[in-house]
């Protein structure tokens, strides 16, 4: 369903995301920024908890699982199962890997559907013909790359992840769904016009591993600069961990060492996560005899996790180096941290370590251990948090989506200056 917007422009944009698209930060800056810069947006993705900006075009992509006749059901099974037979054992001819993501692909009732749906209304709405179609991530390269190739627009792949190497303690993800992965952006990567990402280091292994026809170009995700108060240190000390609430970041070493933190501090966990996952992790505040410290919270919508976050004192971070992926992660948390005003305590991990001692944010967490956690946290002292928190508030007038999004819009610009004429 395409719901109209007020934006009346020349361009057009069609930015396609299979998330809950209001809620998605890398999304809604990309979006913004490039309405600011004139284009006409068009966003395909999924409804969010929060306000949809009104002035997007929106196509609602349906995040259920359609109806389906048996026989149906069972075509798509067999369409994965041979695409995945194809993805292993003929990853040494990438042709033959390509063709098995792409049966895989057709196998999956909700992407194939999105896909469906997505070039059903390009095709319905020609007034809205684009000139720039941006893949979040592999999961939407195969409609935004036929979308690109059926009107001759720029075709953009912005990776938010090095997804490679996601989930590297996975065994049966490791087995089944990497090698999907891989034949997947090996062959939209390479037919794309640009590829960004989040960070320099995970733009270096990308184009180690794909041929691509520029150099990826980085974009982080940085926040929307607010102006946020210099606050006083709290009476207890507030920690805050805001974000996904999920396996694999550092949560339960960080729970654990509250048993080794002073007296003054506690300790929040904000976001949204399974319900098995998130008792687990009550469970164990309760095991490791600290739940009167660690306080859980849901999500905040988009517009206010900022303020919300400047109600504490310290950005905890801690995930460990288990791949790539996490070894070179830089992400929305730590900026935000940063836009809030907090002093910082995360993983000594190469993204984020070199940016926090550039600008002198706060400490690294030398290893993923609660002693060590514990051991940061309890360096922070009062006069060292205000220095840090100052610091914060400093560097945020650097690092905000304002400065960073010229980056992304003058790739834009360059892709449409090579375009044909006839392709704009």
């Amino acid at each position: 369903m395409t719901v109209a917007g007020a934006s009346t422009v020349q361009r057009t944009a069609w930015i396609l995301s299979y998330t809950g698209v209001s809620d998605e930060p890398r999304v809604l800056r990309q979006a913004k920024a490039l309405g600011d810069a004139g284009w006409r947006v068009v966003v395909a993705g999924h409804d969010g908890r929060s306000a949809r900006p009104p002035e997007w075009r929106y196509i609602r992509l349906d995040d259920t699982n359609p109806p389906r006749s048996l026989a149906r059901r069972l075509g798509q099974l067999c369409q994965r199962e041979l695409g995945r037979a194809a993805c292993i054992h003929f990853a040494g001819w990438p042709a033959a890997a390509q063709a098995g993501a792409r049966l895989i692909y057709r196998g999956l009732p909700l992407w194939s559907a999105a896909q469906a749906e997505i070039l059903a209304a390009a095709e319905s709405e020609p007034g809205l013909r684009p000139d720039l179609v941006v893949a979040h991530d592999y999961h939407t390269c195969p409609p935004a790359g036929e979308l690109a190739r059926r009107t001759g627009a720029a075709f953009v792949v912005d990776c938010h992840e090095y997804s490679r190497a996601e989930y590297p303690g996975n065994p049966g993800w490791m087995a089944r769904e990497r090698p999907f992965v891989i034949a997947l952006q090996d062959d939209y990567l390479a037919r794309a016009d640009a590829v960004t990402t989040v960070s320099d280091g995970i733009a270096r292994l990308l184009e180690r591993d794909q041929a691509l026809k520029r150099p990826v170009t980085t974009v982080r995700s940085l926040p929307f600069y607010a102006q946020m108060p210099l606050r006083p240190v709290g009476e207890p000390i507030e920690v805050l961990y805001h974000g996904i609430v999920g396996p694999e970041r550092g949560l339960e070493v960080s729970i654990q060492s509250v048993r080794g933190w002073k007296p003054e501090y506690r300790l929040t966990i904000r976001g949204n996560g399974e319900s098995t996952y998130l008792d687990a992790l009550k469970a164990l505040s309760r095991e490791a005899g600290v739940a009167e410290r660690v306080r859980f919270e849901p999500a905040v919508p988009f517009g206010e996790i900022i303020p919300a976050a400047n109600q504490a004192d310290i950005g905890l971070f801690v995930q460990s180096d288990l791949s790539p992926q996490k070894r070179l992660a830089l992400p929305n948390k730590f900026f935000e941290y940063v836009m809030a005003g907090l002093a910082l305590c995360i993983a000594d991990l190469p993204e984020m370590a070199t940016l926090l001692q550039r600008h002198d944010l706060g400490v690294l967490a030398r290893k993923l251990q609660p002693d060590a956690v514990a051991e940061a946290v309890n360096s922070l002292s009062r006069d060292r948090i205000m220095h840090y928190k100052a610091q914060a508030l400093a560097a945020a007038r650097l690092l905000n989506w304002e400065n960073e999004q010229r980056t992304m819009i003058a790739l834009f610009d360059e892709l449409m200056r090579e375009r044909r004429p006839s392709a704009c």
